[in-house]
């Protein structure tokens, strides 16, 4: 029994240890990313913005806000930039004039796209160095990462 509890406790540690993980995975991936998408005006905050569009289309700009954490005044300077450069639209509801919807473009569409592609891309390559019993390590540990995944979600939307 005291080895199933020093367990339970060792796993904020091994979280901490698996970000650690993702962290050091990630600095050391993103300099072999195109450096294009670096080159565009898109700042991170946006993109999180972009990224929120795309799993929820039409959000109101009140839905944006409170899902990013981050004030009104805020998710609108950032719509307003990614207006501007095409990437989102802005229009009011039909069914409630005072509120705001937001929505990606087209180009908005494509530009996470070709983010994500580039992500693959580099995943893809990453993979091809693993032994095969390393790629079915990782493509079980990704089922249960996703397992988790629609786990979280369900709760979220309950």
């Amino acid at each position: 029994m005291s080895s199933n509890k020093t367990s339970e406790q060792d796993v904020p540690a091994r979280v901490q240890h698996v970000v650690d993980g993702y962290d050091q995975l990630l600095r050391m991936l993103t300099p072999t990313r195109s450096a294009s998408i670096f080159e565009s005006s898109v700042t991170m905050a946006q993109l999180r913005v972009l990224m929120l569009l795309s799993a929820r289309p039409e959000s109101r700009m009140s839905e944006v806000a409170t899902a990013l954490h981050l004030s009104l005044s805020t998710v609108s300077g950032l719509v307003d930039k990614l207006v501007e450069n095409g990437l989102a639209a802005r229009h009011t509801d039909a069914a409630d004039r005072r509120q705001v919807l937001v929505s990606l473009t087209g180009e908005g569409t494509t530009f996470l796209d070709l983010f994500s592609e580039l992500g693959k891309e580099t995943l893809r390559g990453l993979l091809t160095e693993l032994s095969p019993t390393e790629l079915d390590e990782v493509a079980h540990a990704m089922e249960i990462l996703i397992n988790a995944a629609e786990r979280a979600y369900d709760k979220e939307s309950n």
